[in-house]
């Protein structure tokens, strides 16, 4: 519950987040999101889309929230609708009945995450269509995996438009930049969990990267910093789970 202000940037990132509000009102004007404290008026429900460039969060005043973290593919098995049909932006309300009603039973504390379990729970469906993306994820993940996006589709089964169009339907993305995500974010973890000093030379040999004036874009692309200013910039938090920039 922060109080006063509260800023951090956030990084493109792979897993999705959806947070419950109480007491607050959301504004969004890419690359940014404004909370601010104001009365209550019941739950508002925030699902983020897949960014690919820094978010700026903004916390304003003491605001009450629950956020859920779900893996690649995750947020599929808990919706009727897919990914891309509830999150075509970096950051939504999300309308859903089920959801809210669930939401306005939430007290904002320890309490409820045997409440917040059951309701997952009973949301949860397994969805078998999704074995081929799941399957694309596991390679599209791997720095060793040095095959073209259209080798993985052919390999699965699919043509390449047919590919793309199922893959961005359920992850909310092209897999070639899942793979730039995925790429990037494994290389935190290479860098921040070693346990001795990597420098960027390694790096880049490890995790796929063509050369290191190509990471050094990649990182630009994806943190507005080079690679050396990025990890002198940032913290950890929870193992290498979090990674932000505090403003």
């Amino acid at each position: 519950m922060p109080s006063s202000t509260f800023r951090y940037v956030a990084f493109p990132h792979f897993n999705t987040g959806l947070s419950f509000f109480k007491g607050a009102t959301i504004f969004r004007n890419y690359p940014q999101i404004t909370i601010t404290e104001s009365e209550p008026k019941g739950i508002q429900i925030e699902l983020l889309g897949k960014y690919n460039s820094p978010l700026l969060i903004d916390f304003k005043g003491k605001i009450q929230e629950v956020s859920i973290i779900f893996k690649p593919l995750g947020i599929n098995r808990f919706f009727r609708e897919n990914y891309q049909s509830i999150a075509p932006h970096f950051s939504q309300e999300l309308l859903h009945e089920t959801w809210k009603s669930f939401g306005n039973q939430l007290t904002f504390t320890a309490s409820d995450l045997p409440d917040l379990e059951s309701f997952l729970l009973s949301q949860y469906e397994a969805t078998p269509e999704l074995h081929p993306i799941q399957k694309a994820l596991s390679m599209l993940n791997d720095s060793n995996e040095k095959r073209a996006v259209t080798e993985i589709a052919n390999e699965l089964g699919f043509n390449l438009k047919t590919f793309q169009r199922y893959f961005n339907k359920y992850m909310g993305c092209s897999p070639t930049e899942y793979r730039r995500i995925s790429r990037f974010r494994n290389s935190l973890t290479n860098k921040f969990n070693s346990s001795e000093l990597k420098n960027f030379t390694d790096i880049t040999y490890e995790e796929g990267y063509y050369d290191q004036s190509y990471l050094i874009k990649e990182f630009r692309k994806l943190t507005n910093h080079n690679p050396k200013d990025f990890f002198k910039l940032t913290s950890k938090v929870d193992g290498d789970k979090i990674v932000w920039e505090l403003k």
